[in-house]
């Protein structure tokens, strides 16, 4: 499956998917754990939204998407790391719509090249490297002048594409579930980067469903702040509801431990649903400690949302295998 994501897409007509469908398909999982704790569990596949616009950065995008469409020809830069969804995303929206884009990607122009990095460059988006020192000031006044100055009149996006507009943007993943056994659960769980999508699933969620955010990184009490930050700043009054689970400390983004490459692959096996290594398949670890330890009720229904980031697999993907191979240990998937 994962093998297609690299290609570029086959014109306007691929960008007809997403949006335009009539909503998107819920996968329930079935398994022993999830029938002994009495819990219904279901998988929103945003995976399947577009084949290059991956998961949850269609939702995020969807704003500028609309602007291209009516017409509007912004130049945008972003930044992200070397296997980055979103700058892969952005990129390919430049080249369907013929606008300049700009990746500022953490790393050095001597490393070797990416598979995500090469699919950018081919469809059209210029890249340029800054050291992790110089990456980690990218929220600083200092450096938005230099960026400004540097580039001025484009627009800029920031790492994730998480802001004001993506908020409204990822509101609308609500409308994708067109199955009414799924449109009010009692749980909806979904994995967090940047906060984004977490806080459009806040904005729009039912009054009687609770958000459960599980963060990819140990961000402590700032993963908090960062959603209640972009609600703000979408002029959404915080409805409460929500949490953001901490419970699961891992490394960074590129590390994979043996535990959760053994998940991927027995998960992968018995529910045929693509994984990715770095988000969905931490929120699926954080669901089974959640069950293992009772904190659903019997009854509860929960919806997992699949964020996609498939094309970000193909970095992790020696790994994964190995990882798989030399774990030794029970999985209840």
């Amino acid at each position: 499956m994962t093998a297609s994501l690299g290609q570029a897409g086959g014109g306007n007509e691929s960008m007809q998917t997403g949006l335009e469908r009539s909503g998107l398909p819920v996968t329930e999982l079935r398994g022993a754990l999830y029938r002994r704790a009495g819990v219904q569990v279901g998988m929103l596949r945003l995976d399947l939204t577009h084949p290059q616009i991956s998961g949850n950065k269609w939702f995020k995008l969807l704003p500028l998407i609309r602007r291209l469409r009516a017409g509007e020809r912004p130049r945008v830069l972003s930044f992200g790391g070397v296997w980055s969804n979103h700058l892969h995303a952005l990129a390919w929206l430049g080249h369907q719509f013929g606008i300049e884009t700009l990746g500022l990607v953490r790393g050095h122009p001597d490393q070797a090249d990416t598979a995500m990095l090469q699919d950018a460059r081919r469809w059209g988006m210029q890249i340029r490297f800054l050291d992790r020192a110089t990456y980690r000031q990218r929220d600083q006044a200092e450096f938005r002048r230099w960026l400004s100055a540097s580039w001025p009149d484009w627009e800029q996006l920031p790492e994730g594409g998480s802001s004001a507009a993506a908020v409204a943007g990822c509101r609308e993943i609500w409308q994708q579930i067109v199955d009414p056994d799924w449109q009010q659960p009692d749980y909806v769980a979904c994995a967090m980067g940047t906060g984004g999508t977490l806080a459009g699933l806040i904005a729009g969620k039912p009054a009687r469903t609770r958000v459960i955010g599980v963060a990819a990184l140990n961000l402590g009490e700032a993963g908090e702040a960062m959603v209640r930050r972009l609600l703000q700043q979408a002029g959404i009054s915080d409805p409460g509801g929500w949490a953001l689970d901490r419970g699961l400390h891992t490394p960074g983004y590129g590390r994979l431990p043996l535990g959760l490459a053994a998940f991927v692959d027995a998960f992968e096996q018995r529910h045929a649903v693509p994984l990715d290594p770095v988000y969905t398949v931490r929120l699926l670890a954080t669901l089974q400690r959640r069950i293992l330890t009772g904190q659903f009720a019997p009854g509860a229904r929960i919806l997992l949302i699949h964020s996609g980031g498939l094309q970000g697999r193909r970095g992790l993907e020696q790994r994964l295998r190995a990882g798989a191979s030399a774990f030794h240990g029970p999985h209840p998937v």
